[in-house]
Parts: C-alpha cells; structure tokens; sequence
C-alpha cells in the first residue's frame, strides 16, 4: 500500500472521526513529557510516579509544549509538523542530558548550551559503545510511533486561509508566553539560592528545571551594593596592601594544568607494584606539593582554569551562565586576570594548548583575559606524537620547551593545558597496555579496561613532567613551574557504574547522592610546585583554584594588585563556593556558605557584581596591574 493510498484511507477516517485527532493533539504533550521523564529516569513507571507527585510542574511543562505545538499547528496545519517541532527536540535533549549524567555525573547545565554547536566534537569525546540505557531505547522508539500517528492523522478537514492560520498562531505564541510567565508559574519555578540542576530536574522535570535555570539573570545585583560599600572596601584593601614590595627577580612561570591527572594510587582495590607515577612522587618529596580542590568534577577544564585565572568563585554567575559563557562579552575586557598582573610586571605570556579553539570560548576569552600568544595543535612547531587519539603529553612538554627556547629577553609566562588523558577511557583507547605492574580483582574485561587506559594516560603525563623538570634544571634561567590536575576523571562504566563506585571511592556514581564531604574528596586531584632556584617555598597541603593565582604570585615573589590581596584575605572564610559545595576557610566542607562566612561572601559578590555586571565602581582599582611607580 502506497504512503498517498494510507493517507487517502485515513482523510476518509478524519472526516467520520475528527474528536480522534483531536484527542490526539491534545494527547500528544501530555505523552512527550512522559517521554522526557522516561529517559532522564530511565524507568517508565518512576516517571509516571514523577508525573502523578508533581502535578504543578506537569501542568506547567504540558502547558508549554502544547501552546508551542498549536503554533506549529496553527501556521502549517499538520499536525505531523506540530508533533515534530515538540518531540524530536525534547526526546534529543532527554538522551543527551542522560549520556551527561552517565559520563559526568552531573545534568546539562543552561551554560552548558552555549556549546550546543560543538555537539557533534563533544559527542566525540563519549567511549565507544556505550551504552545509551534501555529506556532511552524505548522512549526513541516510542518517539517514532508517536510521529508516525500523527503523520497519519496529519491534515484535518479544511485548511484555513493565511490572515486565519497568523492570527491562531499569535494567539498560541501569546498563550505560551502568558503561561511561561505567569506569576503562579515564576513561584513554581523559583527554588533556593544557588539550587543545583539536579535538584531543579527533580523538583521540576528535566523541561521546567532546564527553563528555570535560562529564567534566572547572570547575576542579580546583591544588597550591600552601592557606591558607598564599594568605595569602602577599596580604602581598606588599599590600606591592607600598603608597603607591597614591587616584586623580585621575576622567574620564568610554566603553569601546566594536566587532564585528570591525580594520585591513583589512592584508588582502593588497586594494588600497584610499581609507582605509575614516579617523577611527580620524587619531585614532591624535593620541593613541595599537595591537594589540588578543583571546582569541577569528570569535566569543565574551561570553567576550572578562568577560575583559577581570575579567582571568582564559579557559584557567582548565575544559573544561565558560566565563567566561559558570560553573556557579555565586554565583561571580559573587566575581569580580573593572572594573566593581566604577569603582563603588568613585564612578562610576556603563551598559551599552548593540545587541542583546538572550539571548546569554552578559548578563541575569544583567552586573548581578552591577556594571553599575548595563544597556540593549539595546528600551530605546534615540533614533531606531532598522538596518544590515546590526541596529541600526547609528551608532544605538548617538547613544544613548551620550544616556546621556552624562543622566548627572548623578557621573561615568560607559559601556560600549557594537556589532553591526552582526556575521556573516553575504555579498553583499546591506547595502541596497548599502560605497561604498569598492578593487579586489580574488583574489574575485569572491558572494566578493567576503563581502569588501564586512565593509569595509561595518568603515566604518560608523569613522563612529560619528568622531561619538562629535566630541560629546566639545566636551562640557566630561573624557572617556577607548578603543574596540577584540572579535575577527576569521569570514569563511567556500564549498568550505571562507575570505577570510582564500584571499587568503593565513592558511595554511589550518582552525584546527587554526594554529601558535601564526599563532593569535596571528588573534587581533590594533586599539584606540584617546583623550581630550579633553590627558593624554600611556603606551600600549604591544599590549595583550591580560587586561590592558586593569588598563591602563584606568592612563590614567584610577585606583586600582587588589589584583586587579588582581596582574594587572599577572603581565604580566610571561602577556600571554594560552587553549587552543592562551600568549603570554609578551615577546609571544612558545607552544602550553603556558613554564617560565619556569610560577609565575606557578600563582599566578594559585591565586588564580582561590580566588575562584570554593575556601575564599575571601583574595578579599575581594583585590577590595576601595573606596580605603583612603574606604570
């Protein structure tokens, strides 16, 4: 039977049975949001029992996608058309925020989507083979049937003229807005300060929570802001910085941040015969290193290193916006940047990256935050190596050496950013076997697998090192290099497992099921400090990314602009403030800022808000780079 001759037989049906189309558009939201909630929970009776305990945010995403579906219905009058415009979109988005959670343990955030165009690069980055969920599977088929009804129930009797079809059109697109913003769905959709995305998702469906977060501004102005405060907190931190030496000799800065990188030895269930990582393990033990407390955990490089760059804590922004993806542009030329302070005392600065521009604005942000030089894959000098499906570790250390080499007179701040021991891990990542002796009884197979190519990666990148020291001992210049990991890796495996859950470092591969003290232990890698001068450094056994420039500038002996004397003084209180995980200036880990540091925080936001959003008060001030008397 020919597609013309089952339409045909079903127009004849249509005209006998026109309340069976109509149920069937009024039928159809109602069905996607069980879709949605069927994949992001991958079970078809807890989404129903989502749907029957949250009726509110049921009727407000039902309302959105039905109002949005009578436009399309309006405009074409095919109700084929409107199905597609609501189903394909929701059902893509639902498998693509599951895939999310499944490899990092965390939902699509709404700064998440100023990535959407490099969907296809960072579907890339998933391993092979994975596993996309059996629900998953249903809720696409179950998409398709859908799609298929309403193409055959497509065309309804008559169609109506242009002037009829606009004005139904603006009507639907009215409704939409009116429910979008009505004062009952705004109460609805507001939740807590500094509420996660997994908790919005709960509270409001994977569709509401994902519009909740787009609702909220970047930054809404805090309560002490005024001109007065501003102007306050400027004459004490001015009269806190009186006497600052303008600095010393000025050493060469290499900051390196390497994927993933951490101590996996502290991995319990694995017991290794030999170190897989024993430049950094001697290197440690002569000059000084400690815990690294990233701000993010299985990804996020971009957002890690513009916090480190520029000491504003990543819960600061709002929900729709990032550190990477603010909204504006401009804010960059503004905000404060380590990069911006070396050039103020004379440094020249590079960075050198393994990858490409496309990922977390680098194109745009880096060059507006100061770097001089920005250098990828393409633009290396040396002989390209690839590792694990990218450049190796090994290529990036002999291309800094390069640049090193190439440097001039003046001295020079490199900052190399790695990505050989970048996700996906799984078995065959690597050409063979990391070649380190360990035994591991808890995985086997395609899991052990997962294991080996991360201690791979890991060992690849303490190699690097051991070549980047011993180029730099002998180099006859002074050199300062700190190397640290960006975060901890995403290790899925399938049935929802991960290497950390299944070997017992943590309780659960869910985050959400994260106390604050285990977030904390997840987002603790490793970092070094070394140098070739034979400086005694002051080191302390943790260091956050808040606090890593403001520190950087210490061990170099390096003068320090108003910014960041704030960001050393507010240490005190706030070592790290992101969703889900304040840590005080104890080291002690809490869900919510504590009262103790409740002014600290409100300072700091205040002072975040004039920079980047507000009147710019005293932001200038503050990020004067040029010591005083040498500008």
């Amino acid at each position: 039977m020919t597609i013309e001759r089952m339409q045909t037989l079903w127009r004849g049906r249509w005209r006998r049975l026109p309340w069976v189309r109509n149920t069937l558009i009024c039928a159809a939201p109602l069905f996607v949001v069980w879709l949605c909630q069927l994949i992001t929970q991958q079970s078809g009776a807890e989404a129903l029992e989502w749907m029957d305990s949250h009726t509110g945010a049921l009727f407000l995403t039902y309302g959105l996608l039905f109002f949005a579906q009578s436009a399309v219905l309006a405009l074409t009058g095919r109700f084929f058309a409107a199905a597609l415009a609501i189903t394909v979109p929701t059902v893509l988005f639902a498998a693509a925020n599951h895939l999310k959670e499944a490899v990092n343990g965390v939902p699509i955030l709404a700064s998440d989507l100023a990535m959407a165009g490099r969907a296809g690069e960072i579907a890339g980055f998933l391993r092979p083979g994975m596993d996309l969920g059996a629900a998953t599977w249903q809720g696409l088929w179950l998409a398709g049937g859908l799609l298929l009804v309403s193409f055959l129930w497509s065309r309804g009797e008559r169609r109506e003229t242009w002037p009829r079809r606009l004005l139904a059109c603006g009507l639907s697109v009215s409704l939409l807005c009116n429910t979008a913003w009505l004062p009952a769905s705004s109460a609805l959709l507001e939740g807590k300060e500094n509420e996660s995305q997994g908790s919005r998702n709960e509270r409001l469906g994977l569709l509401a929570g994902m519009f909740s977060a787009l609702r909220e501004s970047a930054m809404e102005e805090p309560d002490a802001y005024s001109e007065n405060n501003m102007n306050r907190i400027l004459r004490e931190l001015e009269e806190a910085a009186a006497g600052q030496a303008a600095g010393g000799e000025r050493p060469n800065i290499v900051l390196i941040a390497s994927e993933s990188f951490f101590d996996v030895t502290r991995l319990p269930g694995v017991t290794f015969h030999e170190d897989p990582i024993p430049n950094f393990r001697r290197l440690t033990e002569e000059c000084a290193g400690g815990r690294f407390l990233s701000s993010a955990y299985a990804g996020g490089t971009g957002n890690v290193e513009m916090e480190l760059f520029t000491g504003i804590p990543s819960a600061f922004p709002g929900a729709s916006e990032s550190l990477t993806s603010l909204a504006d542009q401009s804010a960059y030329s503004r905000m404060p940047s380590l990069v911006k302070t070396l050039e103020g005392q004379g440094y020249r600065s590079v960075l050198v990256h393994s990858y490409n521009d496309s990922l977390y604005g680098r194109a745009f942000t880096m060059p507006a935050i100061g770097f001089d030089e920005t250098v990828y894959g393409k633009d290396f000098t040396v002989e390209p190596e690839y590792s694990g499906g990218y450049l190796s570790d090994m290529t990036l250390a002999e291309e800094l050496i390069a640049r090193f080499k190439d440097k001039g007179e003046e001295p020079i701040f490199l900052y190399g950013l790695s990505m050989e021991n970048h996700q996906p891990y799984y078995g065959d990542k690597f050409t063979g076997p990391s070649g380190v002796d360990y035994t591991c009884d808890a995985l086997e197979g395609e899991d052990l697998g997962v294991l080996d190519a991360l201690i791979h990666g890991i060992h690849d990148a303490d190699a690097a090192l051991g070549r980047l020291t011993d180029y730099f001992a002998d180099c006859g210049e002074p050199v300062l290099l700190v190397f640290f990991g960006d975060h901890m890796p995403g290790l899925c495996l399938d049935a929802g497992d991960t290497v950390y859950s299944r070997l017992g470092y943590a309780s659960s591969s869910d985050t959400g099921d994260w106390d604050a003290e285990e977030l904390r232990k997840m987002h603790q890698t490793d970092f070094l400090v070394w140098n070739n001068y034979g400086a005694e450094l002051e080191v302390d056994a943790e260091v956050s990314v808040t606090h890593m420039a403001e520190r950087l500038l210490d061990w170099a002996g390096l003068w320090k602009p108003l910014w960041f004397t704030w960001v050393e003084r507010a240490g005190e209180d706030v070592k790290l403030y992101r969703e889900r995980l304040f840590v005080d200036g104890a080291g002690q880990a809490h869900d919510a800022p504590t009262e103790e540091s409740e002014e600290t925080v409100s300072i700091y936001r205040a002072l975040v808000y004039d920079m980047l959003y507000g009147e710019h008060f005293i932001s200038e001030a503050l990020t004067g780079y040029v010591p005083e008397g040498e500008g």
